[in-house]
């Protein structure tokens, strides 16, 4: 689509002046109208390929030019120096900012340039530059909060406008720290944030400094979002808390029951003996299981884990993996249904594809009350093969939807909770069927309850 420039009598006269005169639509982010001075200034052709010139590389230009708007509207006399990019190469321009109201109704700005001539530092406007488009959010903000400047990634990360104190997710907290700043203070902390995908961790740096444009005191505001890094450090304090729970609680049982034993409380009752030293046989199990749990996730994470892969039939893991739960099940009074019928071949690794239904089958049984029932399905369909275990349970906490897949993450960390478990099978559970070309995931069950799956391909072994 062509533009055509601005038409209006009034700007006639200026095509007579020496000094570069230019409206600019902030909106559009576009020049509508340049005299003759301006045009070669901007080095084009003429009006007309000025005017269809793209100026906007980034969003920063358009909230930088719309905020310029705002503040002349507002009466405001503003100058600056800048830095353009005419055919690509840097030009700093003195620059005097009026309003001027476009044919519509709505505000342009009337700039009147001047090039500032053998002054312009490369190494400034690399610098600048740097600022613009660093991996760090970078603001200024004048001593009230209001936003003077933000490079790139703090106009993509808090939006277009935005305060000081308004990215702070406590309205408090951001008073408190304007107020520290504003009276001379620098402000150094971690803090949570609002930002345009929600709350977020940003370690925030602000102090005082003058504007460099009107010589105003003002703040300079950098910031790195820490989400990632306070996230991992509460999961691994979680995973301890978890891990020393899941250890002591077995060691307890078997400490007991060994120390009866040997201590002769068992006496000649060979039943009692018996029962004593199975309590401790399967406490020596599930001390195993979280060893290989932990083993498992160290491998995953170093990608030392290798796959065995070859011919089986997947109707046959399943029901493998539902026999070596019949204990577990029938302790609690559950009756696993299934429905897997033969004839389902795959190319995998079927201990670990067991592992999996191990996994979905061991979390269906600790979540249901006793004398439930669970489901295990096995299905073909276009891709290759879905396996579904479906519980009648609580189902899966709202908060924790999003996070139920991945390592060091559990719905209930505490130390009190009553179903035990280190919270890294699901993980491990993922892991494994993306390796495979997979996916895993959940639903809600039409019955209450979770529904965990996941989908294999069908692969020929070669």
């Amino acid at each position: 689509m062509r533009f055509s420039p601005l038409a209006d009598p009034r700007l006639e006269i200026l095509h007579l002046l020496d000094q570069p005169v230019w409206i600019t639509d902030p909106d559009a982010v576009r020049i509508v109208w340049a005299n003759r001075a301006a045009v070669a200034l901007w080095r084009a052709e003429d009006l007309r390929e000025l005017v269809n010139r793209d100026l906007a590389p980034s969003p920063t230009i358009r909230a930088t030019l719309q905020h310029l708007r705002d503040r002349v509207a507002a009466g405001e006399r503003f100058t600056s120096e800048r830095t353009i990019y005419p055919k690509g190469d840097a030009v700093r321009v003195h620059m005097s900012f009026k309003a001027f109201p476009l044919p519509d109704g709505r505000g342009g700005l009337l700039v009147e340039g001047t090039p500032i001539r053998d002054t312009a530092d490369p190494e400034v406007v690399r610098a600048a530059e740097a600022v613009r488009y660093a991996p760090l959010v970078v603001t200024t903000h004048a001593l009230d909060g209001s936003l003077l400047q933000a490079n790139t990634l703090a106009r993509e990360t808090f939006g277009h406008a935005f305060s000081f104190e308004g990215i702070f997710a406590e309205p408090a907290e951001g008073a408190r720290a304007l107020a520290e700043v504003a009276g001379g203070e620098p402000f150094f902390e971690d803090v949570e944030v609002v930002t345009t995908e929600g709350p977020r961790w940003f370690s925030v740096a602000a102090r005082p400094i003058p504007d460099p444009v009107t010589g105003k005191p003002g703040i300079l505001v950098s910031a790195h979002d820490m989400t990632a890094r306070i996230e991992a450090e509460r999961a691994k304090d979680e995973l301890v808390s978890v891990v020393s729970h899941e250890l002591r609680t077995p060691l307890t049982a078997i400490r007991g029951a060994i120390g009866l034993v040997v201590g002769g409380v068992a006496g000649k009752d060979p039943e009692l003996e018996a029962e004593l030293l199975q309590m401790a046989s399967e406490n020596v199990q599930r001390l195993g299981r979280l060893v290989d749990d932990l083993l498992d996730v160290r491998k995953l994470a170093a990608g030392g884990i290798s796959l065995k892969l070859a011919q089986a039939d997947l109707a046959d893991v399943v029901r493998g993996a539902i026999e070596l739960h019949a204990p577990a099940a029938q302790a609690k009074e559950i009756v696993v249904e299934t429905d897997a019928p033969e004839g389902m071949p795959v190319f995998v690794d079927p201990q670990r594809i067991q592992q999996v239904v191990l996994n979905f089958l061991s979390n269906a049984i600790k979540h249901s009350p006793a004398g439930e029932v669970v489901q295990v399905r096995a299905r073909a369909i276009p891709e290759g093969f879905r396996v579904e275990v479906a519980d009648r349970g609580p189902g899966v906490p709202e908060a924790f939807r999003d996070k139920i897949f991945r390592r060091f993450s559990q719905a209930d960390a505490s130390s009190t909770r009553s179903v035990g478990g280190t919270g890294l099978g699901l993980y491990i559970a993922k892991t494994i069927v993306v390796m495979h070309g997979g996916r895993v995931g959940y639903e809600n069950g039409k019955a209450g309850g979770a529904v965990f799956f996941f989908e294999v391909p069908t692969k020929a072994s070669d």
